[in-house]
């Protein structure tokens, strides 16, 4: 009797600890559930990555797992037909318990096309196309159906009949339906394998068609953000289909340009073509091969038409390469005392006195800036050509001020440099200390460079200034050709804004850091 006393003592022990063990399993199914919602919102508001699918899977394991352990779940009634004289039977299929495992299933396949994905991608492979993702999710998914069949529904529902049930007429009214999506699922498939567009590919739908960027391309659909600002959805069968879609990205990113423009007949072709070159092989955006060309086109008749050809990287450069061009070809071709021929019908008689003496009064001009470019250490003959300065020159606005008149004022917009031609210029830094810029000097690099706000006052010295404002279009293209001037200038740049603003740092007057910085900031914020 003591004996058995004392085997049945530890019963109410062990019962405790099983309420014990399953209290712990219901808080890890919590906890769990809770988990992969908080993945799944995660995954769906990740708009750089596409696990919108796993996301919503996630979530639906979570609500339907969640309610199914607390013991909730209803039934649905399916009435199967008996084979031969066996009456009808009726099938309870278990919703929630069903859309579970179903939704695990799902989850199962979005990790594993995830996985292959990744393994790709540090292979040096590229990543499955989005038809082969699909085509491997419902894969796996299938392998789930399969699996929930076999283990709940193959005594009571043979696959037979529920084949029947189903019904052919069924899947032919399904397939008609489907048949224009499915056109474009296979045609989106041939779009990504064959990779005629890729996203972020510049595309023109026709010779003279709109131009647009490739925004996406999904497997019914491809949208186009056009250059104003439109999006242009087409399916994906109009895609492949469509007539003349011009992919400017493919083979290769450069493309050619042309710039026609007409001389006079008494003007000799090789002349015309030794000044055009010249522009051309001294713009940045001009690619060296291949060769730029300029071709006699067409004897006109008031004049002789030329067309200027080269190549440029990408046709993002397109239009800035082509008003570079078109902008420095006219002011050569004026320096070289060739003008362009305009049909008029309009008879003159100008003066020619006052005309030499216009001509005679901007030559003095352009003279005047010249030698005094050639006296500033970024323009002189060791830093830059007699054609580049004479290029600064043509564009520089010369102006006269009197003893402490304000030159520059502290706050103002601008996006011009000044040289000092004659006389001095004082900088009114911190602390209202002045930095003397004697004749040969240079302010406002930081401005021009940066199209920031004035720092400082700037006023003419004890006997008056005259200074040169060279806009910036005149000389950003300078900087770009010389990266050594451009460096000097940075330097400058940041020892007069230390000096000015207190603040220490290197300028960057390429990039501009402040964007940089900006962007890193917030990076790192936790907000």
């Amino acid at each position: 009797m003591q004996r058995s006393e004392l085997i049945s003592a530890p019963a109410p022990a062990t019962a405790a600890a099983s309420a014990t063990a399953l209290g712990t399993l219901d808080y890890l199914a919590i906890a769990g559930f809770a988990l992969a919602a908080v993945i799944g919102i995660a995954s769906i508001r990740d708009k750089g990555q596409s696990r919108a699918g796993l996301g919503w899977s996630l979530i639906v394991l979570a609500a339907t797992g969640a309610i199914t352990w607390l013991g909730t779940d209803f039934e649905f009634p399916v009435s199967v037909a008996g084979e031969g004289d066996e009456p009808r039977q009726v099938v309870e299929i278990p919703v929630l318990r069903t859309i579970l495992e179903l939704a695990f299933a799902s989850v199962i396949a979005g990790i594993t096309v995830r996985a292959i994905d990744i393994w790709r991608v540090g292979t040096g492979a590229e990543p499955l196309l989005m038809l082969q993702r699909t085509v491997l999710w419902l894969g796996i998914v299938l392998l789930g159906v399969v699996a929930v069949y076999q283990v709940h529904f193959a005594e009571d529902l043979p696959i037979r009949t529920l084949v029947l049930s189903i019904g052919g007429a069924s899947v032919f009214i399904i397939g008609l339906a489907l048949q224009s999506a499915l056109g474009n699922v296979f045609a989106g498939y041939s779009l990504q394998a064959t990779k005629v567009i890729r996203k972020g590919d510049i595309v023109q739908l026709g010779h003279d068609g709109p131009v647009g960027t490739v925004y996406d391309s999904t497997m019914s659909t491809t949208r186009i953000l056009m250059r104003d600002g439109e999006m242009l959805v087409l399916p994906n069968n109009a895609v492949l289909q469509r007539n003349n879609l011009l992919n400017l990205d493919m083979p290769f990113r450069r493309l050619r340009l042309s710039v026609p423009f007409r001389m006079g007949h008494d003007t000799p072709p090789a002349t015309v073509k030794d000044v055009a070159l010249g522009v051309l092989r001294s713009e940045p955006l001009v690619l060296a091969e291949p060769e730029p060309e300029v071709w006699t086109a067409a004897f006109g008749e008031y004049a002789i038409e030329y067309d200027a050809r080269f190549w440029v990287g990408s046709y993002r450069d397109r239009d800035q390469a082509l008003d570079r061009v078109r902008t420095r070809l006219w002011y050569a071709l004026r320096d070289a005392g060739l003008a362009i021929p305009m049909p008029s019908r309009t008879v003159r008689m100008p003066d020619a006195q006052e005309e030499r003496a216009s001509q005679t009064e901007h030559e003095e001009r352009i003279a005047q800036a010249f030698d005094a470019l050639a006296h500033c250490e970024l323009f002189n003959d060791g830093s830059v050509s007699a054609s580049e300065r004479r290029e600064l020159a043509r564009d520089a606005q010369k102006t006269t001020h009197p003893a402490t008149e304000r030159i520059v004022r502290k706050g103002d917009s601008s996006d011009s440099m000044y040289v000092v031609a004659s006389g001095s210029c004082e900088v009114v830094v911190s602390g209202g200390r002045t930095v003397t810029i004697p004749a040969g000097g240079y302010f406002g690099e930081i401005a021009l460079v940066l199209r920031q706000p004035r720092t400082a006052d700037v006023i003419a010295g004890p006997d008056g200034a005259t200074v040169l404002r060279l806009p910036r279009p005149s000389v950003a293209p300078l900087l770009l050709r010389r990266p050594e001037i451009r460096a000097r200038v940075g330097d400058i740049a940041s020892e007069r804004h230390e000096e000015t603003t207190g603040e220490r740092g290197t300028l960057d007057l390429v990039k501009a850091p402040i964007g940089m910085a900006t962007a890193l900031l917030r990076l790192v914020r936790p907000w």
